[in-house]
């Protein structure tokens, strides 16, 4: 890999609440009201162990040849149809191969309450920085971002898992929005709406999206959800 290869390659993100949370402080969540948790289900027990509010759920999954055939039909029937995406909606896209987990994490802390985000943090000036700029201009301005680099690096070398450069596993982030459930999804070419929810059915709702990428890969067991809510004071 040469020196340009390697700068464009931030390695796999390991799927890992403990990890997430300890590069989130780093970023600028504040974890005295937000934290990241295992989902351990996608059964009503599984949801209440997940504390209100929540601010947004985490996937990670195999990238598949399916996977790819389904993300092209997706795009081109959205194409046809239309969709309506909120003018709130914060979304960028990826530029940088394995940025997918830290691109994820920003995707659903920008998407939260203010108030979890530290005032004078890296998120928070990110933010401001983003307004008015396109998700391909906020995108590069990511992969730019030695400091991010950084984090997500450190982030990937406290993980338990073995880092290789051929892991082809991809994170998306699940926020709800002025009523609507997004998929945000750095490598697709436009947010994706799944329709109506409220804070109170989120993760219900959220989890039945979840189940159809099962569904597209019956055979494949190698999911992972980790869902951004609110801090257990211990």
């Amino acid at each position: 890999m040469d020196a340009e290869q390697e700068d464009d390659n931030w390695m796999p993100l390991e799927s890992n609440p403990q990890v997430m949370n300890e590069q989130a402080i780093k970023l600028g969540i504040n974890l005295e009201l937000a934290q990241f948790h295992d989902l351990l289900g996608f059964e009503d027990w599984a949801f209440e162990m997940i504390p209100q509010p929540i601010y947004g759920v985490l996937f990670n999954f195999p990238l598949k040849e399916n996977t790819k055939q389904f993300v092209e039909q997706e795009a081109a029937q959205i194409q046809e149809k239309g969709q309506h995406v909120s003018p709130n909606l914060f979304y960028m896209k990826q530029f940088a191969m394995n940025a997918c987990g830290t691109i994820a994490m920003v995707h659903v802390a920008l998407n939260a309450d203010n108030a979890i985000i530290q005032e004078g943090s890296y998120l928070a000036d990110f933010k401001k920085n983003a307004q008015g700029k396109t998700p391909q201009e906020i995108g590069q301005a990511l992969k730019q971002a030695k400091e991010v680099k950084q984090v997500h690096k450190e982030a990937v070398q406290q993980g338990e898992s073995a880092c290789c450069d051929d892991i082809n596993r991809h994170f998306v982030a699940f926020v709800l929005k002025d009523g609507d459930i997004y998929e945000l999804d750095g490598c697709k070419q436009f947010p994706i709406n799944h329709g109506k929810s409220t804070p109170e059915t989120f993760l219900a709702d959220v989890s039945k999206v979840i189940q159809k990428f099962f569904e597209r890969d019956p055979n494949e067991v190698s999911f992972s959800t980790v869902v951004l809510a609110k801090a257990i004071q211990e």
